[in-house]
């Protein structure tokens, strides 16, 4: 009997002992299906975090080639248009406002729907401060951009931000932007005049080097572009914008080195040609030089160095004037110079002339370029390094009737007289700026030489702009 009843709770006991077992088992199995249920769902967010960072980023991506893309399309805008004559930190924006708005590529309701460029608060905004350009339909890429001014300077600072899809993620950019020079086919003449030009006695007009740069240009809107008469020549061509003007041309005359008569005479001129762009003229880079004020009205056997010449000081330097560094002239004067002169450095007008301005050269004029000047505090390398210019005289009368040697840069004014004696050679261009006579009746050759490489200092021609290096930005 005991043997049975120990029998029966072994198995008792291996019954329990099982279904501990079993219940454990269950137990595990479910702490391994929650552990991995939990795994699971959490492979499932970190997928779904991944593919949402993934696409954040590639949005950000295309923002930022978006932004990229539209400074890229701003710069090739910037670069395409002419800034028109007298831009200045006055007038830029407008003036850019204006140019843009010309462009195919602004102008056009594809890119610009049904707005236009101009200043708005300060700012140019295109398409416009709350609209985007489209890039790509198929990314939703799109860019816009706000054109500013920096501190009441030239200067241009572009901002674009781009952005892609439906997200309100953008990426800002900016860049800034100078105007820069641009360049124009005047220089290729030995004389460029805006008005009528005028030769007479025994008015000779010579290549130094080649009969090329005895060429001469008129640009005037009257009906006698030209005039000769007397014993006169032209080694270049001469070149005039009006179609229908005609020529007066009488006496012993050439041009190009042959005579009226001649068949090869009526290739030398050009008429109708497309009109030059004049330069302005920016003097300010001279100003810093001129530290010395000269108040005197006469003056002889003098030296000047670096000096201001203050409005209705009217001077004469009536003999053996050395002048060297600036002479700066403001505005009105009347300036005479009837002795012997010798200039090492430039004559320059301060900017915005007003005033009936007038500058007489009665005697002998010897001068040199600026980078002759000796390499001393007083001539620092700044100085000695505005070469090409001898005479930049906007709203000023120039005449000349003495020898002037050999000028080592070029001369521009409103207008010239050239008379008696006067003759030399000139290294660079003449150019009259406003639509008066030019003439030249001396019985001395005028002999225009080889012109300083590259444009003069102070002489500006209109161009685009320039993104300016070391200005890139990221914001936000």
């Amino acid at each position: 009997m005991r043997t049975v009843k120990k029998r029966i709770v072994a198995q008792g006991c291996s019954s329990r002992i099982r279904q501990a077992r079993r219940g454990m088992a269950a137990v595990i199995a479910m702490l391994f299906l929650v552990l991995f249920g939990t795994l699971a769902v959490g492979f499932l967010v970190t997928t779904q975090m991944a593919s949402q960072v993934a696409g954040n980023e590639q949005k950000l991506g295309l923002a930022r080639m978006s932004a990229d893309s539209g400074m890229e399309f701003i710069r090739y805008q910037l670069g395409s248009i002419t800034l028109p004559s007298g831009s200045n930190a006055s007038n830029i924006l407008a003036n850019t406002a204006a140019q843009l708005a010309t462009l195919p590529a602004l102008s056009s309701s594809a890119n610009m729907g049904n707005n236009t460029v101009t200043v708005s608060n300060g700012a140019i905004y295109i398409p416009s401060q709350t609209s985007w350009m489209t890039l790509d339909s198929n990314l939703h890429t799109r860019f816009q951009a706000a054109i500013t001014q920096i501190n009441g300077t030239s200067t241009l600072l572009v901002t674009t931000h781009g952005g892609a899809g439906s997200s309100t993620i953008a990426r800002g950019i900016q860049l800034q932007y100078s105007p820069t020079q641009g360049n124009s086919s005047i220089l290729n003449y030995g004389i460029a005049a805006h008005g009528p030009i005028s030769l007479s006695g025994n008015a000779i007009v010579q290549g130094a080097s080649s009969a090329a740069q005895g060429s001469i240009l008129s640009a005037t809107g009257t009906g006698t572009p030209l005039t000769m008469s007397g014993n006169v020549s032209i080694s270049g061509d001469f070149s005039d914008t009006n179609a229908s003007g005609t020529l007066s041309l009488s006496g012993n005359i050439k041009i190009g080195g042959y005579s009226q008569s001649n068949p090869n005479f009526a290739a030398h001129l050009h008429k109708g040609i497309t009109m030059p762009v004049f330069p302005t003229v920016d003097t300010s880079i001279y100003l810093p030089y001129a530290t010395n004020t000269y108040t005197s009205s006469s003056g002889a056997n003098i030296t000047v160095v670096n000096a201001i010449i203050p409005p209705n000081t009217n001077p004469t330097f009536s003999g053996n004037t050395t002048i060297q560094g600036v002479l700066y002239i403001e505005t009105p004067n009347r300036v005479n110079f009837s002795g012997n002169v010798t200039i090492q450095g430039a004559i320059v007008v301060a900017n915005n002339p007003t005033g009936s301005n007038t500058m007489n050269f009665s005697g002998n004029v010897s001068a040199t370029s600026m980078s002759t000047l000796p390499a001393t505090a007083q001539f620092p390398a700044g100085e000695r390094a505005l070469t090409g210019a001898f005479l930049l005289a906007p709203s000023f009368a120039v005449s000349m009737s003495g020898n002037f040697g050999t000028i080592g840069g070029s001369l521009v004014a409103d207008s010239f007289t050239f008379s008696g004696n006067a003759g030399g050679e000139v290294d660079g261009s003449v150019i009259a700026l406003k639509d008066v006579p030019f003439t030249e009746s001396g019985n001395s050759p005028f002999v225009i030489g080889t012109a300083t490489t590259g444009i003069p200092a102070g002489i500006v021609f209109p161009g685009g702009f320039g993104a300016v290096q070391g200005s890139y930005l990221e914001v936000p």
